[in-house]
């Protein structure tokens, strides 16, 4: 299998709320081969956005950003829900395809000047630019973001403030 677009997907209706199609990403965790080709299209396609460190997004995105993160010789800080995080961490409330949600992340971990951001499914692009908010506060450039899926049913709803790479519409 050379293409990302050949792996078999696996989805869940209704969950975790009536309305929302799930993709579940351990179908893609599972599979060494479809594992290896995730990471090494994620890291062909987002080399050209010259980024020095990774913001994770919680949870799966841990997984992506981990191994691409190895795969480009650069650090990576996770940005978890409400009060996951030690320490001093700074948070910002935004908007999802499913309602509304907290994220923090801990200022002292972006080591980075230029960073990526790292999440599983781009949906409605709340998740990440509340994250690109917060790295903004700091003082970092947001170079982009990327993702395995783009569910191209918000892709005309939303309004991204970065580069988005992804590998598969949904």
């Amino acid at each position: 299998m050379n293409d990302f677009n050949d792996v078999p997907l696996e989805f869940f209706q209704d969950y975790p709320e009536p309305g929302v199609n799930f993709i579940d990403v351990g179908c893609i965790f599972d599979n060494p081969e479809h594992w290896r080709l995730a990471i090494d299209t994620l890291h062909a396609k987002t080399d050209e956005l010259h980024f020095d460190f990774i913001l994770a997004m919680d949870a799966r995105g841990f997984m992506l950003a981990g191994a691409l993160a190895l795969e480009h010789k650069v650090g990576f800080a996770m940005a978890r829900k409400a009060g996951k995080l030690p320490g001093h961490a700074i948070g910002i409330d935004y908007k999802r395809e499913y309602g509304s949600a907290t994220i923090e992340i801990q200022p002292e971990r972006i080591k980075g000047q230029r960073v990526l951001i790292v999440d599983d499914v781009l949906a409605t692009g709340g998740t990440i630019e509340a994250a690109a908010s917060l790295l903004r506060r700091l003082g970092k450039d947001v170079v982009g973001a990327a993702a395995l899926f783009d569910i191209a049913f918000f892709k005309d709803k939303r309004a991204l403030t970065m580069p988005v790479v992804t590998l598969r519409d949904v």
